[in-house]
């Protein structure tokens, strides 16, 4: 459960125990949630929400505010309402004039269909976000010529902090990274392919997995070298994302092949499959689309390329060489497309509904959201190897096409166009 905290403001005009009476069931709903009361806007450790008890409150609203400003600056304004003595008038005039000080926010009436729960996970979100490092491991691949936004001003805008780590460090710990953990995420990703059972004792069968067309010399029970060596990455990404004490990571992962003769797409799924965001290429825009889904949504995200659009017939379809295991019913073991290096991971989505994620601008501060159905994979040998098509309203995929913010696109699972809009207006006013 997220923990917060909430500040009552009551007009000094009103009777005190009137104002324990009227505000007892909404602190009760606060801490069910898992709100604390403060008599002060905190330390700024944890998101914070306004009650506003009575009328004649709007001024009071302001001043605790602006005093939490002081400690954290950019987070969204939250003020909880119920019907009585004149909260939310008092909340209306309140919120108004926060918003021509420059501030944003959201009126919540304590009583509203799944309120307060829906705000205060926007809310958590935003703020873990705020506080969030981003690892840049190299600079953003040199094709990137929109996916690469200012620093300055996406601290602005979302309060994360990119970092920058030499990419030198993880080629050079590859060599020795940890044996045990290497084989761990290689024998992992190995047995997830298609056709391969284990046994109660966890061994998998090696007559099962298949033969033949490309990617059969990964099809055995226990890795191979090539596997092996692909997943050594993880480790050494994971040893420079605790040395950085960064939160997630973007990675220009193309480098590996020219350096180690291998590929970072298993380490950059596992990563993204045991809950580090890890984007691909030195992306920032996609990291932090990545960013969101894992905050506000729980969930992993695929980041991919659009490799086909028919605005007219509402299709498109997506390919990558990366996914996380968990997106995706089996993963199967090919090359890297491009290089015909190192490891790719072609896995295989369910049909059904997905949401599409891409952010853009200087600070990040404007977005492409859109709701879209999986009806289809494919096997394409002239696309990278996982390959998702898709249905989706022809308006979306006309403005892609007419005003794009650059090449990946983030995909996750359910409809969440709606939620992530919500969410945006509330963040990003």
């Amino acid at each position: 459960m997220p923990r917060f905290t909430y500040t009552v403001v009551a007009s000094p005009l009103h009777d005190p125990a009137d104002v324990e009476r009227i505000v007892a069931p909404v602190a009760a709903t606060l801490r069910e949630h898992g709100g604390e009361p403060a008599d002060d806007p905190g330390d700024g450790g944890m998101p914070w929400v306004v009650v506003v008890a009575t009328g004649g409150t709007e001024a009071l609203v302001l001043e605790r505010v602006a005093a939490r400003a002081e400690v954290v600056g950019g987070e969204p304004v939250v003020l909880v309402t119920h019907p009585l003595h004149n909260s939310v008038p008092a909340a209306l005039e309140a919120l108004a004039g926060l918003r021509l000080r420059g501030y944003r926010g959201r009126i919540v009436p304590i009583d509203a269909p799944g309120e307060p729960a829906t705000t205060i996970a926007d809310l958590v979100a935003a703020h873990r976000l705020r506080r969030s490092r981003l690892g840049l491991v190299g600079a953003p691949s040199g094709w990137l010529v929109a996916s690469v936004p200012d620093t300055d001003a996406v601290r602005e805008h979302w309060g994360i902090e990119l970092v920058d780590i030499p990419i030198a460090g993880p080629i050079a710990s590859h060599a020795g990274a940890d044996a045990s953990a290497s084989r761990a995420v290689a024998v992992k990703f190995t047995r997830r392919r298609p056709g391969l059972v284990s046994d109660d004792s966890g061994a998998a069968d090696p007559g099962v997995g298949g033969a033949g067309g490309e990617g059969a010399a990964y099809g055995m029970a226990e890795p191979d070298s090539e596997t092996v060596r692909a997943a050594a990455l993880h480790p050494a990404l994971a040893a420079a994302i605790a040395e950085h004490h960064v939160d997630a990571v973007t990675v220009r992962c193309f480098d590996f092949l020219g350096e180690l003769h291998t590929s970072g797409c298993v380490a950059l799924a596992e990563l993204n499959d045991t809950g580090t965001v890890a984007g691909c290429e030195g992306d920032v825009a996609a990291a932090v689309a990545m960013m969101i889904a894992r905050e506000l949504l729980g969930t992993a995200s695929w980041v991919a390329n659009p490799a086909t659009i028919d605005p007219d017939g509402g299709r498109m379809l997506l390919a990558h060489c990366t996914v996380a295991p968990s997106l995706v019913e089996d993963v199967d073991l090919h090359t890297h497309f491009e290089s015909g290096i190192g490891i790719g991971l072609r896995g295989t989505f369910r049909p059904g509904p997905v949401t599409l994620l891409r952010l853009g601008g200087r600070g990040l501060e404007d977005y492409w959201f859109a709701d879209a159905d999986i009806v289809g994979t494919g096997d394409s040998a002239d696309l990278c190897r996982t390959q998702v098509s898709l249905r989706l309203e022809p308006a979306a995929l006309h403005t892609l096409l007419e005003a794009p913010w650059g090449n990946h696109l983030v995909l996750v699972p359910g409809h969440h166009r709606a939620r992530l809009e919500r969410w945006w207006r509330l963040v990003q006013g």
